[in-house]
């Protein structure tokens, strides 16, 4: 039987895990699980040359990785787990570009300058500093919005499944980066049209979502008047924003939306109970990146009552995110 973890065994591993994070940024950037065969145990020296990375390096880092889960050594070499499976570029849930992304200089030097945050309560480089840099960058753009939509991939079902969109006959997707939610609603309303909203150059980056029965609309929130319909959903929108903005962001949706419009909120839900949690760790990295934070029940009903909503129903959903319904007050 092992020794129980001392509390300073504990706190040295919670210290550094940032060593496993930026291997898994470094593994899934060279592309490893790509390179490794489903069918075979692949040794070390044969990844490294498939990926041209060092042998010994990647060996050290497959070594540490696997001990979690991600990727198995066995005798012959590496093989793969479920956990290192969802970081093929071809799973369909991938995860890949979401590990890149993360890993990029620009959003990890966010979490090197948390510091900053913790003394002013705002991010180095906060969510427009990052729009514009993106906007000035387009491959990492591309990347970013690729890494939004394949964290998407897997819970934008279980958003279709938990709520009835045929009601509408016009849908607004703000801030819906390639339309893969968008896309999702409209299959299962074939009656329904909709329209992706987006800043400029990231609706130029999804014009593949464009089709007879959505419309590509580019334009900034803050600034842009947005269009009139039956229903606007906002997915993992307001969670990048403080509060005084993401006021602002509803209250350009309370400005042009009919009276019987209703507003879907779909956004992870802090919860009070005690313990680790996945919104915990979300909420950080919303103040580390973005400026922006994730909220309870009671923060979204206040949040959309300062913009002239009243909050209907919180409906959960089979995974971690809810819908927050609302309509004009």
């Amino acid at each position: 039987m092992m020794d129980p973890i001392t509390p300073a065994q504990m706190l040295w591993g919670l210290i550094n895990t940032h060593t496993i994070a930026r291997c898994l940024h470094v593994i899934a950037e060279v592309g490893v699980a790509d390179a490794l065969e489903a069918d075979r145990p692949t040794p070390v020296a044969e990844l490294a040359a498939r990926t041209g990375t060092d042998a010994d390096a990647l060996g050290r880092m497959l070594r540490l990785l696997s001990a979690y889960g991600v990727f198995a050594s066995g005798p012959d070499g590496y093989v793969h787990t479920p956990s290192s499976l969802v970081l093929r570029s071809d799973h369909p849930q991938s995860m890949r570009s979401f590990a890149r992304m993360i890993g990029m200089p620009v959003i990890w030097k966010s979490f090197t300058d948390l510091r900053h945050a913790v003394d002013t309560g705002a991010p180095a480089m906060d969510w427009a500093d990052l729009m514009a840099y993106f906007s000035d960058h387009p491959e990492e753009a591309s990347l970013f919005n690729e890494a939004m939509a394949g964290k998407s991939t897997g819970v934008v079902s279980t958003v279709v499944d938990a709520y009835d969109f045929s009601p509408f006959a016009t849908i607004a997707d703000i801030g819906g980066g390639r339309g893969h939610l968008l896309q999702a609603i409209l299959d299962r309303t074939p009656a329904a049209s909709g329209i992706l909203f987006d800043l400029p150059h990231v609706i130029a980056d999804s014009s593949g979502a464009a089709s007879s029965r959505i419309e590509l609309m580019g334009g900034d929130f803050f600034h842009d008047p947005l269009p009139s319909v039956d229903a606007y959903v906002l997915m993992e929108v307001l969670h990048d924003w403080a509060d005084p903005q993401a006021a602002e962001i509803l209250s350009s949706v309370r400005r042009v939306a009919p009276k019987r419009a209703r507003v879907l909120i779909v956004e992870a839900l802090l919860s009070d109970l005690p313990g680790p949690h996945f919104v915990k760790m979300l909420d950080i990295i919303m103040l580390a990146v973005t400026g922006g934070r994730e909220r309870s029940r009671s923060e979204y009903q206040a949040l959309l009552e300062s913009a002239g909503f009243r909050l209907l129903r919180i409906m959960p959903t089979f995974s971690q995110y809810s819908i927050v319904e609302a309509v004009i007050a």
